[in-house]
């Protein structure tokens, strides 16, 4: 932590640093709880003191509920959080031990509940379908019990298997149970959705819902539409402008750039000038909805027109629903937006990049 914190300094007179409000800070890509109270504490005054912190800056501590206890919760609050997104990912204590969390089912409910009592915060509940040995029944229990505990937001998110992983290679050696197929996914997504929608939470992007104006994903959402990202910490990833950077892995790496006062980059890319027309069909669709005269208006040409022919097939299938002005992703279509995304921007890069090349 003392090398974040020294990054942190060091850059943090930098004119692009402060050329703007920071309106979203977020603890989290691991375990950030893992820290003690004290170091959670200096980080949180550390990033304020330093840097153009707005007043209302939504400020997140993501952590499990095996590394917080009252005293880390105490000086996260203090510190100025006000916001924490627990990654309970199922109430199911057999779900849950496949995953590596020790604490049990009611061990779980217990924390939350305490932590709901704390002033000042929002809560946030991270819950996943498709893990090994999940049914709908048991997801439909965690759904139940998630909403009883009644914090302000719940986040639902489909299991994403990625070889290599441990996860991956324990379903692979036949350790665990087989995780539900991907054609079986949406089933679990319109569960959840509809769940949530009867009951009048109000869905604030395809896999956020807010129960109280606490929470307003602030973060998660300016991120799906390009906002600037300042990044510390080993293996942290962010942008500026048209450049994306990840900052090294590499502990060793990490370590070295730091204390000889560099920047520890690991990547850096640039992107083309069609980056504010992805950034836009990202940021729209993830609240689940299009505005294709938006698109037209900054694209500088009837660019929806090349779209039309996708939308409506789109359209047929029950995915969107399909104006002149505008498209509205049905259920079905919040489950498979990212393959709509995907699709638009291929046209896109087709329609724009020569013309883009030439000039």
């Amino acid at each position: 932590m003392e090398l974040v914190i020294r990054d942190i300094e060091r850059e943090a007179d930098y004119a692009t640093v402060q050329s703007g409000e920071i309106t979203a800070i977020y603890l989290g890509g691991g375990t950030p709880s893992a820290l003690t109270a004290t170091e959670l504490a200096r980080l949180l005054r550390t990033l304020r003191r330093k840097l153009p912190v707005a007043a209302d800056c939504e400020i997140t501590v993501e952590g499990r509920i095996i590394h917080f206890d009252d005293e880390k919760v105490a000086a996260c609050l203090e510190a100025g959080a006000n916001r924490f997104s627990i990654g309970v990912q199922s109430f199911d204590t057999e779900v849950r031990r496949r995953q590596g969390r020790r604490a049990s089912r009611e061990e779980a409910i217990a924390f939350l509940e305490a932590l709901k009592r704390q002033e000042g915060a929002a809560v946030v509940i991270d819950l996943m379908y498709g893990l090994p040995g999940q049914t709908l029944e048991i997801w439909r229990r965690d759904l139940a019990t998630a909403a009883a505990i009644a914090p302000d937001g719940i986040d639902l998110y489909g299991l994403n298997l990625i070889p290599g992983t441990p996860l991956f290679t324990a379903i692979q050696a036949g350790k665990f149970a087989t995780a539900p197929s991907f054609a079986d996914l949406g089933q679990y997504y319109r569960t959840g959705s509809d769940f949530l929608n009867q009951r009048s939470w109000r869905q604030v992007s395809n896999n956020h819902w807010a129960r109280t104006p606490l929470e307003r994903n602030r973060y998660n959402r300016l991120i799906k539409e390009g906002a600037d990202c300042l990044a510390y910490g080993s293996g942290a990833g962010g942008s500026l402008g048209n450049l994306s950077f990840g900052l090294t892995g590499e502990l060793a790496a990490f370590s070295e750039a730091v204390l000889a006062g560099r920047k520890p980059i690991g990547m850096l890319a640039s992107s083309d000038n069609l980056r504010h027309l992805r950034d836009l069909v990202i940021g729209n669709l993830e609240m689940g909805r299009l505005d294709l005269l938006a698109l037209d208006q900054a694209a500088g040409q009837a660019l929806s027109l090349d779209l039309r022919p996708l939308l409506e097939q789109w359209s047929r299938a029950g995915l969107l629903t399909l104006s002149e002005t505008a498209i509205d992703l049905t259920t079905a279509g919040r489950f498979w937006y990212a393959n709509l995304i995907t699709a638009l921007h291929d046209i896109i890069e087709a329609r724009l990049l020569p013309d883009s090349a030439a000039a």
